[in-house]
C-alpha cells in the first residue's frame, strides 16, 4: 500500500524543494526518470525531494524500485492521489492522456485543487505552486482548467496569483522522452511562469518554446500532428505507388529525401520497410510497425485538431480526410496499437499485397 499524503507531509516540510510527478505512462515514466536523475545531480541537497503519483498503483510501484536504489538517501517517495502530490510539492508535472484525465487530475475530489485548497492560504509563500501540464488534450478544456488553478490562488480575470497552470505539450515520442531531447511547447499567460517552469522543462528535454497565452502550447502541438497526420498518409500513397510499380523502396526514399517531397515521415520514419536501409534511422516499419506513435493516439490528436478548427470555423478538408483514415486505423485491433505508419500497411493489404516485395 502507498505511504498517505498526511503521513509524507510529517517528514517533507520545503515545497520549493520538491518536484511531483503525476502519470507514469509509456511517456511519464522516461520524462519522470530524467527529472529525478537530473534534479538529483543539480543538487546535493538532502531535502530536494521527488513526489510520484500514477492511478495505477502497480505503475508507482515499479518506478520506485527502479529508481530507490540508484540513489541512496535521497527523497523519492510515492503519494496516494494528485491532492497528495500537490500538498507536498512547489511544482507539479502531469502527463496524462487526454482532457477526461486532466479534469479528474485537478477537479477530482482528490484532485489537484483540492490538495492546493487543503494547504490554506495562498499567499503564503510556502503555498507558491506552479502546475506543468504536459498532456496534449483540448485546447479549450486547458485553458478552463489553468483559470480555475489561477482563481484558487487568488488570480482574479486570468491575472496571475499565487497559483499557476501551463500547458506544456511534447513532441519527441518515448524515443525523446527516454533521451530527454523532447521539446515542449509552452502556453502561459504568464513571462514569469514560463521563466520559473523551463528549468524544470530542461531537464526533460533539449528545448521548451514559448508560444503565447495559456492553451497556445497545445494549439501549437496539435497543428504540428495535424500536418505530422497528413504527411504520413501523403508518404504513404507515395511509397506505395513507387514501390507497386517495382521500384526499390530504398531507391525511391533516397529521391525523395534529396528531393521537394523531403519531410520528417519520409527521412525518418519512412513507413516502407528498408526505405532507409543505409541511414542512421531504424524506423518502426523495420520492426512490424512496433515501437512507435500508436495510430489511435494519431487519431486522438487528429481529432482535437478538428474540434478546434471547428471552434472558429477553419477549413481543413485533407485533416478530415486523415481524421477519417486514422479513426478508421484506431477502430482497427489490427493497426490500432501500431505505429501510425501502418497507414502503408492497410493501403497494402487494400491493394491486395500481404507482404512488402
Amino acid at each position: 500500500m502507498l505511504p498517505t499524503s498526511r503521513l509524507l507531509h510529517t517528514a517533507l516540510r520545503d515545497r520549493a524543494k520538491t518536484v511531483g510527478f503525476i502519470g507514469l505512462g509509456a511517456m511519464g515514466r522516461e520524462m519522470a526518470s530524467n527529472l529525478l536523475s537530473r534534479t538529483f545531480e543539480a543538487s546535493s541537497d538532502a531535502a530536494t525531494t521527488i513526489v510520484v503519483h500514477d492511478t495505477f498503483d502497480d505503475a508507482t510501484t515499479r518506478f520506485l524500485s527502479a529508481h530507490a536504489s540508484l540513489y541512496p538517501g535521497r527523497s523519492i517517495v510515492p503519494a496516494s492521489s494528485p491532492a497528495g502530490v500537490a500538498s507536498l510539492a512547489g511544482t507539479i508535472v502531469t502527463m496524462v492522456p487526454s482532457s477526461p484525465q486532466v479534469e479528474e487530475v485537478y477537479r477530482s475530489e482528490t484532485g489537484i485543487l483540492a490538495g492546493l485548497k487543503d494547504l490554506g492560504d495562498p499567499s503564503n509563500p510556502a503555498n507558491s505552486t506552479l502546475c506543468i501540464d504536459c498532456t496534449t488534450l483540448d485546447p479549450a478544456v486547458s485553458a478552463s482548467v489553468a483559470r480555475d488553478v489561477k482563481a484558487a490562488g487568488g488570480g482574479k480575470d486570468g491575472a496571475e496569483g499565487a497559483w499557476d497552470m501551463i500547458d506544456a505539450p511534447v513532441s519527441g515520442g518515448v524515443v525523446g522522452a527516454r533521451a530527454a531531447t523532447l521539446s515542449f511547447m509552452v502556453g502561459s499567460d504568464s513571462h514569469q511562469s514560463f521563466a520559473r517552469a523551463k528549468p524544470t522543462l530542461d531537464m526533460m528535454g533539449s528545448r521548451a518554446i514559448h508560444c503565447g497565452k495559456n492553451s497556445n502550447g497545445l494549439v501549437a502541438k496539435i497543428a504540428n500532428n495535424l500536418l505530422l497526420g497528413i504527411s504520413m498518409l501523403g508518404v504513404s500513397e507515395a511509397m506505395l505507388l513507387g514501390t507497386a510499380h517495382g521500384l526499390s523502396p530504398q531507391v525511391l526514399a533516397h529521391i525523395i529525401n534529396t528531393s521537394t517531397g523531403r519531410c520528417w515521415a519520409s527521412e525518418v520514419n519512412n513507413p516502407a520497410p528498408g526505405a532507409l536501409k543505409g541511414t542512421a534511422h531504424s524506423p518502426p516499419a523495420e520492426r512490424g510497425y512496433e515501437g512507435g506513435f500508436a495510430a489511435r493516439l494519431q487519431s486522438k490528436d487528429l481529432g482535437l485538431a478538428m474540434e478546434a478548427a471547428k471552434q472558429l470555423g477553419v477549413p481543413v478538408p485533407v485533416g478530415n480526410l486523415a481524421a477519417t483514415i486514422y479513426q478508421a486505423l484506431a477502430s482497427s485491433p489490427d493497426f490500432k496499437d501500431k505505429d501510425f505508419s501502418c497507414a502503408m500497411l492497410a493501403l497494402q493489404r487494400a491493394l491486395g499485397r500481404d507482404e512488402f516485395k
